[in-house]
């Protein structure tokens, strides 16, 4: 059963389809022009290639209506906030999770582990208190996970997380600046939900730090659950066993004055709703992170062989 919060975005994108449906009609009956405006539009992306692949999606569906899009990458989280907030920035790829912590501030208790629940309130904070639009899911959650390489996990007996606790004084954690940074689902308060004391904190860039845990520069990492890099570097994730992480189901987000400026794009967008499972996601990070082909040739290439483009 559809919630409330999805069942209002499915009512909106009818709404808007008829809308757009007798527009037309009524343009051709009077002969005046019924095309939408032309609109500059700006898309932003984070710092890896999931919202990069994601984001350029977005990015050619809108070109394909007719709109001028630039689409920036390496925008972090609070300043895509703050241009959206400023008129400044359209549509992002985000995370609910990313969103619940970050934006609204919200602690992960255990109430708050119910990946639709979550949807749910985030979608209503973000319609209310920001006039924006949180679509339904993509169709996986990128949780944040523990990597560990496959032989380390064999050797120790490594399944889940809480298996690190005794071992954690004598190993070396890599984590990426933003995961240090978080607030309610980083690095601190894992270490604290978990009791973790490792011997040693390394930050890197996220690009780096797969390749630092499978060369043993680092014992443990951490990673995206949907990177594409973990089995093709013979790493493995390590169970959230005690529930830290809260969903991270991947959405896209845009400015409800945009929405409103051309009513097909709701429509146009939601045939990515719910259709990106974590394997496929996975597959296509891969191809960007592992065979290093260019993310926007990837995000074309999986729409036209889904048809949603020619």
């Amino acid at each position: 059963m559809l919630s409330a919060s999805r069942v209002k975005i499915v009512s909106i994108v009818l709404a808007t389809a008829l809308a757009f449906s007798l527009t037309a009609c009524s343009g051709a009956a009077d002969g005046e022009d019924s095309e939408f405006p032309t609109l500059d539009l700006q898309v932003a992306s984070s710092t890896f290639s999931e919202p990069w692949i994601l984001s350029e999606m977005v990015k050619i569906f809108l070109e394909d209506l007719g709109h001028n899009v630039e689409h920036t990458i390496n925008i972090q989280a609070d300043t895509s906030h703050a241009l959206m907030s400023a008129g400044e920035l359209d549509f992002y790829m985000s995370w609910t999770g990313t969103e619940f912590t970050g934006l609204l501030e919200m602690d992960v208790t255990e109430e708050w582990r119910d990946r639709e629940r979550v949807f749910d309130y985030v979608h209503e904070r973000l319609e209310e208190d920001y006039d924006r639009t949180l679509f339904p899911p993509l169709g996986f959650n990128n949780t944040y996970a523990l990597a560990v390489r496959q032989s380390f996990a064999e050797e120790h007996g490594l399944e889940k997380a809480s298996d690190l606790i005794d071992m954690a004084p004598d190993l070396t954690i890599g984590t990426d600046t933003t995961f240090q940074e978080r607030s309610g689902d980083g690095f601190d308060a894992m270490a604290e939900h978990y009791g973790f004391e490792f011997g040693e904190v390394t930050g890197m860039t996220y690009g780096i730090l797969y390749r630092a845990v499978a060369s043993g520069d680092v014992d443990v990492s951490v990673a995206y659950s949907t990177d594409g890099r973990i089995p093709a570097m013979d790493l493995v994730i390590l169970q959230d066993d005690r529930n830290f992480f809260p969903p991270y189901d991947g959405v896209i987000i845009g400015r409800n004055e945009t929405l409103e400026a051309d009513p097909r794009i709701a429509e146009t967008l939601s045939v990515m709703w719910g259709a990106i499972d974590e394997a496929t996601m996975a597959r296509l990070n891969a191809e960007v992170d592992v065979e290093e082909r260019e993310f926007a040739d990837v995000a074309r290439e999986f729409m036209q062989e889904n048809g949603w483009i020619e």
